[in-house]
């Protein structure tokens, strides 16, 4: 036991010096990590779009319709940047993103109101563009509910609608872009640079014909865990703690909470990337293989887009990346402050994602022994 203890440690020392006196390694796995976290954060840091530029067609040119215009332009979410005659000139300003959307007031708008019968108003919206169209929906229908409100309270009895409509966004009250994304893409670079940085490392060994100090493919594949571990501790410890406190990222989780996600999610991406790692001949080969599965695991890890939104054979196959039941369950207990026993599920799959890829890790360490 005594000699495995020995082995494991100079295994862990020397992979731990791999890592850093190589800097292509270092630059993925240790630098990538702040230098796409920030700059992610920066491009999101304003969170939400305010004075999208919409166009104006007033049909009516009555005083209310007048009225209803000024209270679309207050609103900090658009902004009127053009009032049209007619609704022939909205299109070429959409097709030149001069504009995202488009408000209408049919004729007799005032006289509608006056008659007590329903006036009309359309909104276009460049659905294309789908953070723009939320703000121009949203901006354009609080401006008319407004109105709407100030007409039933003007009128003769003082009746007052029965229903109140109150908006509350829960786990994300600025309903700001950055923090529904950013938890999961922290994750997702975690991942990728793993795969990348210790699959260059491998094959950089396999280029030189290096062996590590150890007859065990067991010991071997552990103590190069227990380096790769502590650099990803590290690093992802600082993400998770100040880079969240220098942007203002909620945190609703306690540390054991968030200890027990990251730990098995850790754990099964880096024995992932070690059974990769045997795959690649060349040092230059694992960025070009997986550079490009970015996108496909931002995918299946449901971070930007539900899952029920594409097949259920898909969503069940997403689960072999580790980064699809982390971010669930990341996701659940950092921003909405879920329980253990809430994402219970996930951290199942995690732990049997550890196990499997374990097996993986030592055979394919196997050839990587004295």
């Amino acid at each position: 036991m005594r000699r495995y203890l020995v082995e494991l440690w100079r295994v862990a020392c020397e992979e731990w010096r791999s890592i850093w006196r190589d800097e292509g390694v270092v630059l993925i796995t240790v630098f990538a990590l702040f230098i796409y976290g920030i700059s992610y954060s920066l491009g999101y840091g304003g969170e939400v779009l305010t004075e999208v530029p919409i166009a104006v067609v007033d049909e009516d040119r009555s005083d209310s319709s007048r009225e209803l215009v000024r209270m679309i332009d207050a609103s900090p979410k658009v902004s009127v940047a053009y009032e049209l005659p007619d609704v022939g000139g909205v299109e070429p300003l959409l097709a030149e993103r001069r504009v995202y959307g488009a408000v209408v007031i049919a004729p007799d708008f005032e006289k509608d109101i006056l008659s007590r019968r329903p006036a009309r108003v359309a909104i276009l919206g460049d659905a294309s563009y789908l953070l723009a169209y939320r703000e121009v929906v949203e901006g354009c229908v609080a401006a008319i509910q407004a109105k709407n409100e100030q007409i039933v309270k003007s009128r003769e009895g003082g009746y007052h609608p029965p229903l109140i409509y109150e908006q509350r966004n829960l786990f994300n009250p600025s309903f700001g872009y950055g923090i529904f994304v950013m938890p999961a893409i922290i994750l997702l670079i975690v991942q990728q640079t793993a795969l990348m940085g210790i699959g260059m490392l491998s094959a950089t060994r396999r280029e030189r014909g290096l062996r590590y100090a150890s007859s065990s493919a067991f010991v071997v594949t552990f103590g190069r865990l227990l380096a790769e571990f502590a650099t990803y501790a590290v690093t992802l410890g600082f993400m998770l703690t100040v880079h969240y406190w220098l942007f203002d990222y909620p945190m609703r989780a306690t540390w054991w909470r968030c200890v027990a996600v990251v730990v098995p999610y850790l754990l099964a991406v880096l024995l992932l990337a070690q059974s990769l790692g045997r795959l690649f001949r060349r040092r230059e080969s694992p960025i070009l293989w997986l550079l490009w599965l970015s996108i496909p695991f931002l995918l299946v890890s449901g971070a930007s887009l539900p899952p029920q939104a594409f097949p259920r054979w898909l969503y069940l196959l997403g689960k072999v990346v580790p980064s699809s039941s982390a971010v669930e369950a990341w996701i659940a207990v950092q921003s909405r402050g879920a329980s253990l026993a809430d994402v219970a599920p996930e951290l199942s799959i995690l732990w049997i994602l550890t196990i499997i890829f374990g097996v993986g890790a030592i055979v394919a360490n196997r050839r990587s022994t004295q």
